[in-house]
């Protein structure tokens, strides 16, 4: 029993390592988000995410460093820090970690099926979701604050290049920063439905979707978003995968007893009493032996009988 204890032991460290080095990771890109070093990711609705992230990823940080140091103490029964609390702690760690990982599966995964669907047939989602909506405002005001712009500075800089760059290479050539911001007067004599026009401020603010530059590049800014979010959404899996793993070594952990000593098998069986223990735990503790102590009687008050053949009293 003892040895598949250990073996569980050493399944369930390398497990709490592996929580560490993801939640490591985790706490770096959602960071990274959170600060608006990805421009893809730089509208708010992906900064509050990436915060909720950032936190739950902190906590499954010290989730694991709490289990390691739960299961070094495993056998010990007393004191507000036994093994036993620890890993019932840790086990609810565990809970709430799998429960938001769900939760976000789940968030990422309908949003990668409505990109996938949106990118080969974009007439069928003719509306935006709650999510696209927030990318729509972001591209938007970044790209007609671009061409009222001569220059930006901060993170708008950044995410500035990264969109102009975007528009140049998979935009349709009628958004380039370079043709638009050549034309005085863009919607005056212009037909948005059909597609030929470049977008206008005030048009698109008016709710013409065609004036709009998201609506024109839709399928392009969702395909960049759909790459972005597929590794998301594995990581999001493995998480999940883990925490159950975990949570089926932590109930292993705490059901385990260890076996007593030979001293509390022998008290049980009323043999010695609890005088003996403490004589033989202090020995132990001691690791030397007191001749008094030898020449004592054994078990406590108990007297050691000695038995004479009649030969001998005769």
């Amino acid at each position: 029993m003892s040895r598949l204890n250990a073996t569980i032991k050493l399944l369930f460290a390398c497990g709490e390592l592996l929580f560490l080095f993801a939640s490591l990771f985790c706490v770096l890109t959602s960071g990274i988000v959170a600060s608006g070093r990805l421009p893809a990711f730089a509208f708010p609705l992906a900064k509050t995410t990436s915060i909720m992230i950032l936190l739950v990823s902190g906590a499954a940080l010290i989730c694991s460093c709490f289990g390691c140091c739960a299961v070094l103490r495993q056998t010990k029964r007393r004191g507000c820090f036994s093994g036993r609390r620890m890993l019932c702690l840790h086990l609810l760690l565990l809970v709430s970690i799998l429960f938001f990982g769900i939760v976000q599966m789940r968030f990422l995964e309908t949003q990668e099926l409505r990109m996938a669907a949106i990118i080969d047939d974009k007439d069928s989602f003719p509306e935006y979701n709650a999510f696209e909506r927030h990318v729509n405002k972001y591209v938007n005001n970044l790209y007609f604050e671009i061409l009222s712009s001569d220059s930006l500075e901060g993170s708008s800089a950044a995410a500035a290049d990264w969109l102009v760059k975007f528009v140049e290479d998979k935009c349709p050539k009628r958004m380039s920063h370079e043709h638009c911001s050549a034309l005085e007067t863009r919607a005056n004599n212009c037909d948005f439905s059909l597609k030929s026009c470049c977008p206008d401020e005030s048009v698109c603010s008016s709710g013409v979707k065609e004036a709009c530059p998201y609506e024109n590049c839709r399928e392009e800014i969702l395909g960049q978003l759909y790459e972005l979010l597929v590794p998301m959404r594995i990581g999001a899996f493995c998480v999940c995968v883990l925490s159950v793993l975990m949570l089926a070594l932590s109930c292993l952990l705490i059901c385990y007893n260890k076996r007593d000593e030979i001293e509390m098998e022998l008290f049980k069986g009323g043999n010695i009493s609890e005088e003996d223990i403490e004589a033989i735990r202090r020995l132990k503790c001691n690791k030397t032996i007191d001749m008094e102590q030898l020449e004592a009687p054994r078990f406590g008050s108990r007297k050691r009988h000695v038995k004479v053949s009649p030969a001998e009293l005769a």
